[in-house]
């Protein structure tokens, strides 16, 4: 019973929207590359609209409407709303790339790659890991920008897979097909606009 606590408290701290905002604080505010033609805050604040606020205030109104469930409980749920997330990504892609910020480009085209990979896996496949996704998305986004020497915080990973096993949410396949999503668009999208990943 403790550990069911326990896991519910990991699940409810690494819930993707809260993952995505400190990747976008990351980004914004900590990581070297600098966010362009914008302020710190600014990039701050457009990400946080457009990546967070908007695709979870669609899904709050579908809820409301009976049309989607808040959890997203089956898999045709999942794939609206990662369509849904995919569109606000390319939204924000497209705007960062007028605003000239191309950090915040690269970040909007990891979210959208990332979506994508989750939008046919799970139409096609199976359902696989918010949860896995977005925390790998935040350790790859870490690593790759900062460093190698960073690469300790893929440790992070270990509480967030423990508690999706624990809580009976997902097998390990799709935990590890959640990571794999996150962790291909970061390594291919930073490694092409900034030279961080060796095979470029």
């Amino acid at each position: 019973m403790a550990q069911s606590r326990t896991a519910e408290l990991v699940t409810w701290l690494t819930a993707p929207p809260i993952v995505t905002a400190l990747t976008i604080a990351f980004i914004a505010f900590y990581a070297p590359q600098g966010t362009g033609g914008l302020s710190n805050g600014a990039a701050f604040l457009l990400g946080l609209l457009l990546l967070v606020v908007a695709p979870v205030g669609e899904l709050f109104l579908e809820a409301r409407k009976g049309t989607m469930t808040w959890d997203l409980r089956t898999r045709g749920e999942r794939t609206a709303f990662y369509g849904d997330w995919l569109k606000y990504s390319l939204l924000a892609a497209l705007l960062f790339w007028l605003l000239g910020s191309p950090l915040m480009l690269a970040l909007s085209f990891v979210f959208a790659e990332t979506n994508a990979l989750l939008w046919a896996l799970n139409k096609y496949y199976t359902k696989v890991s918010m949860h896995s996704s977005a925390s790998t998305g935040l350790t790859s986004s870490v690593t790759l920008l900062l460093g190698w020497s960073w690469a300790w915080v893929y440790l992070l990973l270990i509480p967030v897979w423990w508690s999706r096993l624990e809580l009976g949410a997902h097998d390990f396949k799709q935990i590890v097909l959640g990571s794999a999503c996150a962790w291909l668009a970061c390594y291919f999208t930073y490694g092409y606009f900034f030279q961080v990943a060796s095979i470029f």
